[in-house]
């Protein structure tokens, strides 16, 4: 897996990259990572995905090492900066997209702005909320990280990444991802921020494309379910077996799940 940057009007966009290990038959595959992570969120999976593609998983503006966008930053401002790093500068390749969490909401409206530049759609376990829900939610997904002196401050950031999956994650996996989790500070939020503002309703009626939706046993599974069925054209999936560590204990069930749709002629 090989790290880069590349150039767009307001920075520069840090990305993780795969070469296809036999050939490239089939289009990219740009990665949309959940919140507060990054491209590296995907490590586990982009080796079990590259046989015939490349898999591209960049990092969203203030996230991992690309650049910020400050304050307030919409859904569409990580679609748009993703767009013009990969899609308006070479009009003609098409990508497949596969979004997790805060990567659904990118991956939808991503397929809304450059609907041509989109062909196959893979959303997992979606964060769909109505508005009365995310006002709610709001206030508890957007508190800033705190960071003092005192190494408390980090103990909920390790604990929810580290200890709680201490005997069923690899502890290196662990600490990269807490690593990621620390790598935007106080900023940690602005994803959230993003993703409790978006208009999931009109903008996911909004979308004229096919989605393939996978749905575990998670705590999105109502929400993915909603989602589905808000979308004009979807197809849903559901992976009981996986309950957690969507991506560390079900990489190789997910894995197998989006290659039998990438795979399709």
């Amino acid at each position: 897996m090989q790290k880069r940057y590349i150039q767009i009007k307001k920075g520069q966009m840090h990305l993780y990259e795969i070469e296809a290990s036999v050939e490239e038959r089939y289009k990219p595959l740009l990665c949309l990572h959940p919140a507060p992570y990054s491209g590296l969120f995907f490590k586990t999976i982009m080796p079990l995905l590259n046989k015939y593609r490349r898999i591209i998983a960049p990092d969203y503006p203030g996230y991992g090492g690309s650049y910020s966008l400050g304050a307030n930053p919409k859904i569409a401002d990580y679609a748009d900066a993703i767009n013009e790093g990969f899609m308006q500068n070479d009009t003609q390749i098409q990508y497949d997209l596969l979004g997790f969490h805060t990567g659904c909401l990118v991956a939808n409206e991503l397929s809304i702005i450059n609907e041509q530049s989109v062909d196959k759609i893979i959303m997992i376990d979606i964060p769909y909320f109505n508005h009365k829900e995310q006002k709610k939610l709001y206030p508890q997904m957007t508190n800033p990280l705190s960071i003092s002196g005192d190494i408390e401050s980090l103990q909920k950031t390790w604990d929810f990444n580290i200890k709680n999956r201490i005997d069923k994650v690899p502890i290196e996996r662990s600490l990269e991802l807490f690593i990621e989790n620390l790598k935007p500070g106080k900023n940690d939020y602005f994803a959230f921020h993003a993703a409790f503002t978006y208009k999931c309703e009109e903008r996911f009626k909004s979308n004229p494309k096919h989605i393939n939706v996978i749905a575990t046993k998670s705590m999105l599974l109502e929400a993915t379910k909603i989602a589905a069925q808000t979308l004009n054209n979807s197809e849903i999936v559901n992976i009981h077996t996986i309950t957690s560590n969507v991506f560390e204990e079900g990489a190789e069930v997910i894995a197998e799940n989006v290659l039998s749709i990438l795979d399709v002629s």
